[in-house]
């Protein structure tokens, strides 16, 4: 009987190749097929983490969850290169993964960057978004002897990306709503940071 079962999940597994999965990137949810995109295959550590949901996802007939190969190579294929070249996938407990600047693995992932969800002020929020959306014009701004970067990303996210205190001083009035996250010793000696604003919430990262 077990043996049974284990051929047909087996089975329903091999039949499923071709489907599509879903993740959710930058708050945007996002239905993939890989194949389709030619995206490569997940390495062998990925599947066995995610080969239990995935089984009975299948099993069930529902969409399983894109590995982070695919994301990334689906996202370099559809949205423009400089949205995509020198950022990495920063898995989150709430939008699935975040597409931030940093170093990323073969398979798409951060190597480095932390990021860390921002308890921001209620009454700060839409202002905070508003200040960001200005700034994301794709270009450079000097402040002193620093250069703080605003870019709007095709997923939805606006990210303000620089040194801390240059980055604080970007965001004017505003950046109170962030509270002391930029003054904090692991922000601000951070060689850069980024502050991510993602569907109604806010990201440090470094």
């Amino acid at each position: 009987m077990r043996l049974a079962l284990a051929l047909l999940l087996t089975l329903l597994g091999g039949a499923a190749q071709a489907q599509s999965c879903a993740t959710r990137v930058n708050a945007q949810e996002l239905i993939i097929v890989p194949e389709a995109m030619g995206a490569p295959s997940p390495g062998l550590r990925e599947r066995l983490r995610m080969w239990p949901s995935r089984t009975w996802d299948r099993a069930w007939g529902e969409r399983v969850a894109c590995d982070s190969a695919a994301i990334i190579h689906v996202l370099g294929t559809t949205m423009r290169l400089e949205e995509t070249d020198g950022y990495c996938l920063a898995e989150d407990d709430h939008e699935g993964w975040l597409l931030v600047p940093g170093v990323r693995n073969y398979r798409g992932r951060c190597t480095k960057t932390v990021c860390d969800r921002v308890n921001v002020v209620a009454d700060g929020v839409e202002t905070l978004g508003l200040t960001m959306m200005s700034l994301a014009t794709g270009r450079r701004i000097d402040n002193d002897a620093e250069a703080v970067t605003a870019v709007a990303h095709g997923t939805g996210a606006v990210l303000v990306s620089g040194q801390a205190s240059a980055v604080a001083s970007s965001l004017g009035p505003s950046a109170a709503a962030l509270g002391s996250a930029l003054a904090v010793p692991a922000a601000a000696g951070a060689a850069a940071v980024t502050v991510i604003g993602v569907g109604g919430a806010f990201y440090l990262c470094s």
